[in-house]
């Protein structure tokens, strides 16, 4: 977290690249696009796997967030990354969310998709948080590990894409 202080705005601002295009499900059946980030001034993504301790223990303070988000027009969803390699994953995660209380959605991404191929096969580290604005550009550089020991830098930006 030391690093991140120096940073300032430029972290901020850093990046505008474009979220990968994505389609999916999540575990209620629901489809999930790149079109969800128009609906909120920004959305948090967060990836995680079935064999991440610390993904799987942030899980309860990633919902208190999704709750206090949605008075401010911020979206959380999460991807459960290792869900799409098999149906005993998949169930797996099923019962990790429902064992944590997760209620925000949790896209199961296709394993043979390009955005499971290209992009979370290159995730080199979980948990990863990613942050998106309404115009689906990710804003700064990805939040790695546990975004509790980040709020500052997550608050921040959220704070700097709502007021714009």
């Amino acid at each position: 977290m030391l690093s991140l202080a120096g940073c300032g705005n430029s972290d901020i601002e850093a990046s505008k690249e474009p979220f990968p295009e994505f389609e999916g499900v999540d575990f209620e059946g629901n489809k999930i696009t790149n079109d969800i980030f128009k609906d909120y001034d920004a959305t948090v993504i967060n990836f995680w796997t079935n064999g991440c301790g610390s993904c799987i223990a942030e899980m309860p303070e990633l919902e208190a967030y999704f709750q206090d988000f949605k008075d401010i027009n911020v979206n959380l969803i999460g991807v459960a990354a290792s869900a799409g390699e098999s149906d005993e994953s998949k169930g797996t995660a099923e019962t990790i969310l429902k064992e944590k209380g997760v209620t925000y959605p949790n896209l199961i991404p296709d394993n043979a998709s390009s955005f499971y191929q290209d992009f979370i096969g290159e995730i080199s580290g979980y948990p990863m948080t990613y942050i998106v604005d309404s115009e689906g550009n990710m804003v700064g550089a990805p939040l790695v590990g546990v975004v509790k020991k980040q709020e500052e830098n997550l608050m921040k930006r959220l704070d700097k894409i709502i007021q714009k």
